[in-house]
């Protein structure tokens, strides 16, 4: 079966109607079907959709980020961390590993700080005002690589992440960024993925 490469740009925004992420004013968000550099729940609901498309679309928690996981909270001694300033709410990668988990630091108890390995949307039902720019058939270079490229032919991608929002970024993202081994305070929720664009951490 072919698979497409989709163009879009998305706003998230959380039950409450807090705004979480967009990539408005920016480059829009694009995937290969079937790759998972989105969301599950957002590729299904934009599969066999046609350019122009406007649509809102809500993501079950389990089909975006999945449920909040107790035990990816966990304590550490505060010297093992690769930061010398912690502040509730920073974000970091727990070591230089571009594929390392990324954590928040949720509390502080002396030498000892909590981290929340859970993504920061995990737990979290999204709501996405998408607008479909367009779609096309992959070319073979992006069916072997396994993501879609851009138009301009295939490009070297820092690492794949997630914005936190809604995709996997192959160094940009709608919603994560670089967190190598330092911590990083997002002032909103990115993830990852992934970004809220359904990208994935």
């Amino acid at each position: 079966m072919s698979r497409s490469v989709v163009s879009f740009h998305y706003t998230l925004r959380n039950q409450q109607g807090q705004l979480l992420d967009a990539s408005i004013g920016g480059e829009p968000i694009l995937y290969l079907e079937g790759s998972g550099q989105i969301i599950e729940g957002l590729e299904e609901a934009l599969a066999g959709v046609p350019a122009g498309t406007k649509r809102v679309i809500m993501v079950a928690a389990e089909k975006a980020y999945g449920k909040r996981d107790p035990e990816l909270i966990r304590k550490v001694a505060r010297n093992r961390l690769p930061v010398e300033k912690l502040n509730i709410g920073d974000m970091f990668q727990t070591d230089g590993d571009r594929h390392a988990a990324i954590v928040t630091v949720v509390g502080i108890e002396g030498d000892d700080v909590m981290l929340d390995g859970n993504h920061p949307l995990a737990g979290q039902d999204l709501i996405f005002d998408v607008e479909v720019l367009n779609v096309r058939a992959a070319r073979q270079d992006e069916l072997d690589h396994g993501h879609a490229h851009p138009d301009g032919g295939h490009r070297q991608h820092g690492h794949q992440h997630d914005h936190g929002h809604g995709h996997k970024h192959d160094g940009e993202c709608c919603g994560r960024h670089g967190h190598e081994g330092h911590a990083h305070d997002h002032g909103h929720e990115h993830g990852q993925g992934g970004c809220g664009c359904g990208g994935k951490h």
